[in-house]
């Protein structure tokens, strides 16, 4: 199979150049491509422990714990006890991450629109089905439930 027709290499091209074309945006507001889902997450959901936002994320329980202290040491985001069960911690988001949710938004915005703006709005359709379509199969693989419904 040639490189250009892996769904591997292609996905990964994908990712790379959205990284890359979000990355002057993000060190202005001053966080990286890697926090993104965890900012956001916060300002959608805020109160969520970090076992659903390793769920939701697709991110492994040590590496959401290393992100979170980040944005917590940057100001972002804070970890308070969970009352009901004090080993369990909920993630909200601070004022300062209120503050950038406009400007994450817009550059997310700016960058998918650029990355799929050769698609006429039925390709970018189609295009969204079948991402959601082989997430749900990747999940179902390894035994992970749907995310659509707590997004």
């Amino acid at each position: 199979m040639k490189k250009y027709a892996s769904f591997g290499y292609m996905n990964a091209q994908m990712v790379r150049l959205h990284k890359a074309i979000l990355a002057d945006k993000l060190s202005a507001i001053g966080i990286t491509y890697g926090q993104i889902g965890f900012i956001m997450q916060a300002l959608r959901n805020p109160g969520r422990n970090q076992d659903e936002l390793s769920h939701v994320l697709s991110v492994d329980k040590a590496a959401t714990a290393r992100a979170l202290a980040k944005l917590v040491k940057l100001g972002f985001l804070v970890r308070e006890e969970n009352p009901e069960n004090r080993r369990e911690k909920l993630v909200y988001p601070t004022e300062k991450a209120e503050g950038i949710k406009e400007d994450l938004h817009q550059a997310l915005q700016a960058a998918n629109e650029l990355m799929m703006s050769d698609l006429d709005e039925s390709e970018k359709e189609v295009l969204m089905k079948m991402l959601k379509r082989m997430i749900d199969t990747g999940r179902e693989s390894l035994g992970m439930s749907s995310v659509w419904d707590i997004l």
